[in-house]
């Protein structure tokens, strides 16, 4: 279950050092031909959206995130036959991440590993015609696309990550079948382990990403319309147990750089609205009271 994740050569994860406080990203990216538009945004749990419609195609990609939901969307389509668009792509990503720090005196220095549970709930949905479904080998239209959900820690900074979690992809066959290898896309609350060092601050993260791109260099009569939908979210439910290297149960002291308590589930992004805005009006009940109002 356990994979190495270098983004020495994936563009789209930003390089985080340690030290940071809780930082939530939603990127969202589309593409028809040469018209692009992307949107960036950091710690906001509203949903971020980017589409472009031209005449050869159009392009869709929504996403929001929030400390422990991730939630993702993507739909692109060329659906006239003799104007077929050159280049598709949407791409939703979305990520929180936080500094960590388990130790003990007994241990530090030693490996240690916890468990986390995540449910993600997903669906993908291809259609091709003319040339995109076509068996002629030397035919160039084709689609790609991927999606992965995982929780990871880093040592080095965000330069990799050790990750638990759900990957899979989608390669067209040029005879109109759009081939998928990978996990379910539907993985009910499933547990993970994760491994880190005792006394050693660490990157948590959680990541949600889809993305698919559909090319046509040479312009070939042919339709095609991609759905990758993850907006059901991927949920987070809390750090479990804690082990030493031989699997012993341990009760460490912990501490993250946000103040989050990640052995707890995370409440859905409403509902952490709703409990920011108890508190700001507690707050103010307060100062009324203060001032005898």
């Amino acid at each position: 279950m356990l994979r190495r994740f270098s983004f020495a050569f994936l563009f789209l994860a930003p390089v985080l050092g340690l030290g940071q406080s809780l930082t939530y990203v939603t990127n969202v990216r589309v593409m028809v031909d040469s018209n692009r538009v992307e949107l960036y945004i950091e710690n906001d749990p509203n949903e971020q959206q980017v589409s472009i419609s031209d005449p050869t195609g159009n392009a869709l990609a929504r996403a929001r995130i929030a400390p422990g939901v991730n939630s993702v969307f993507g739909h692109y389509d060329s659906l006239v036959t003799t104007t077929p668009s050159e280049t598709l792509m949407v791409d939703s990503l979305t990520h929180w991440t936080d500094t960590v720090l388990i130790s003990d005196p007994d241990l530090n220095g030693t490996i240690g590993h916890f468990t986390a549970s995540l449910l993600v709930f997903g669906s993908a949905s291809f259609e091709l015609t003319g040339a995109y479904a076509g068996g002629d080998p030397y035919n160039r239209a084709s689609i790609y696309g991927f999606w992965d959900s995982w929780i990871g820690t880093s040592t080095d900074g965000g330069g990799s990550f050790l990750v638990g979690g759900w990957f899979g992809d989608w390669y067209s066959d040029g005879n109109g079948d759009v081939w998928y290898t990978g996990d379910e896309l539907n993985q009910p609350m499933t547990e993970v382990e994760l491994e880190f060092i005792f006394g050693e601050p660490f990157l948590l993260r959680m990541n949600m990403e889809s993305y698919t791109h559909a090319n046509n260099p040479d312009l070939l009569e042919g339709t095609v319309e991609a759905t990758l939908d993850f907006s059901h979210t991927a949920y987070w439910n809390g750090m479990g147990g804690i082990f030493d290297a031989n699997g012993n149960p341990q009760n460490p002291e912990f501490w993250s750089a946000s103040g989050v308590d990640w052995r707890n589930a995370v409440p859905e992004p409403a509902t952490i609205v709703a409990l920011a805005l108890g508190v700001v009006a507690l707050v103010r009940r307060r100062e009324r009271n203060k001032l005898g109002r």
